[in-house]
């Protein structure tokens, strides 16, 4: 299974700069601390897995669901700061519409998922079985 979510791209969206200012609590200044970022994308991926579970293949997981997920991780790392980030607040917002837009079938996931039967549902078990032995026209008359 390939995350959703990666330190590094937290670190390609944010900055490290500004993942070591957010992320300090018991990590030297200027240095990310690891614990903190991790919890943050462990409790993203966990909330976008929750609501998107099953609708998508998880060895190619949509670019979308990584966005979506690095806004959540970003809102849950900046925690009461929130409020003061330009677009946190917002940009999680977003994302947990979106993620239950797509549970709802209302929106896409995106072209990374070939393999879906449809957006926004599940993958459905394939069956096979003989022909139906009755038809609307066998039961006229019941």
């Amino acid at each position: 299974m390939i995350p959703i979510l990666t330190p590094q791209d937290m670190i390609d969206r944010y900055g490290e700069g500004f993942l070591a200012e957010v992320s300090a609590r018991d990590a030297a200044p200027g240095v990310i601390d690891t614990v903190v970022l991790q919890t943050a994308i462990d409790d993203a991926r966990a909330i976008v897995e929750s609501h998107v579970s099953g609708l998508y293949d998880v060895l190619n997981p949509p670019r979308a669901l990584t966005v979506h997920a690095a806004a959540i991780a970003w809102f849950r790392l900046l925690g009461a700061r929130a409020a003061t980030f330009d677009g946190a607040k917002e940009g999680h917002d977003v994302a947990l519409d979106f993620l239950r837009r797509a549970r709802r079938g209302e929106v896409s996931l995106g072209d990374e998922t070939p393999t879906d039967t449809a957006p926004g549902r599940a993958q459905a078990p394939q069956s096979t079985a003989p022909a139906p032995v009755f038809s609307r026209d066998t039961l006229e008359r019941f």
